[in-house]
């Protein structure tokens, strides 16, 4: 008698496991969709602040300076390029005659720039003739969010007739 007990609860406890593992098999599933929205950011340029002092210069020399850093930071997440301009109107003196060094002779020279994410930062050759936007710098081959960061010299030349005054302007850097 204790051979068919062993025996059927052999076969009782093999037919649970194959039952149980034939359920697993047959479980119900479902399924979640799942959705993200990528945002597109802003374009924006930082120039560099405060005030800039070339070299003081006599009349019909050039005076120099090096500019700090500008950067573009793309978070548009998009393919399209842009184009950095830069523009410096006649800088005008502080004696009672308000005299002014026009700045067609003007030059701004960009530095290579350094950048992040996937991009191609052109840098345009010596600018010249300031007093209307010119681009410093090209992007194109872009793919989503990057940055580009850039120094640059300013040089101007100094008017043969220009009177011993402080000459000052505002020069511009916008991207579009």
């Amino acid at each position: 008698m204790r051979k068919i007990t062993r025996t059927a609860l052999a076969l009782a406890g093999s037919a649970a496991l194959v039952g149980a593992t034939a359920m697993s098999a047959s479980a119900a599933t479902d399924t979640t969709p799942v959705t993200v929205v990528a945002v597109a950011g802003v374009l924006a340029i930082s120039a560099p602040t405060g005030t800039t002092t070339p070299t003081p210069a006599v009349p019909g020399a050039t005076s120099t300076t090096t500019l700090g850093n500008t950067t573009v930071t793309d978070e548009r997440a998009d393919t399209a390029g842009w184009l950095a301009d830069v523009t410096l109107p006649a800088l005008t003196g502080t004696s009672p005659s308000l005299v002014t060094i026009p700045t067609t002779d003007a030059t701004y020279t960009a530095a290579t720039a350094t950048k992040t994410g996937t991009v191609t930062v052109t840098a345009a050759t010596v600018i010249t003739g300031l007093g209307t936007a010119k681009t410093s710098q090209t992007a194109t081959a872009v793919t989503g969010n990057h940055t580009a960061t850039w120094a640059a010299s300013l040089t101007i030349k100094m008017p043969t007739d220009v009177l011993a005054d402080t000459y000052s302007g505002t020069m511009t850097q916008s991207v579009l």
